[in-house]
């Protein structure tokens, strides 16, 4: 996957999503430390945006700290670098993430797209301080209806 590649992945729960997320986003760390600053992981809920930045944290402490990672013969594969060195990289990746949280963006769909209206609520013709709310109901009503209508 190249520069400004697009990867959806559609499975279950339970299925191995945000392992795989995970390890997509290391080997990508491990290209340059600073690719944090470049990759938007956009996940469903925030349950999972918690798991998903959890992995990818702990993941990297456990290399740096020579730890078992279930990620290091995958990105010994997917780098063509040593353990040695994706250790020691680790802890640099690690340092520069705690370092400069903000920009480390894992987020869900409505996060993110509240952080796009926000950049542009003066163009938008938006008040800077605006609350954005969620119709639930009107959410859960129109899956229903649709659900019903792929079922016949």
């Amino acid at each position: 996957m190249g520069a400004g590649t697009l990867t959806i992945y559609s499975a279950s729960a339970g299925s191995g999503k945000t392992f795989r997320l995970a390890g997509n986003y290391l080997a990508r760390l491990f290209k340059s430390r600073y690719n944090y600053r470049r990759i938007l992981a956009v996940t469903f809920t925030n349950k999972a945006t918690a798991e998903m930045k959890g992995r990818i944290l702990d993941q990297l402490q456990r290399l740096a700290s020579g730890g078992k990672s279930e990620y290091l013969s995958d990105l010994m594969t997917s780098t063509g670098k040593s353990e040695e060195a994706l250790r020691k990289e680790a802890k640099d990746i690690l340092f520069c993430i705690l370092h400069d949280y903000s920009r480390f963006s894992v987020c869900t769909i409505d996060a993110f797209f509240q952080k796009i209206i926000r950049a542009f609520a003066r163009e938008s013709g938006l008040n800077s301080g605006f609350n954005m709310e969620l119709d639930y109901s009107l959410i859960l009503s129109s899956a229903v209806d649709e659900m019903i209508l792929s079922s016949a």
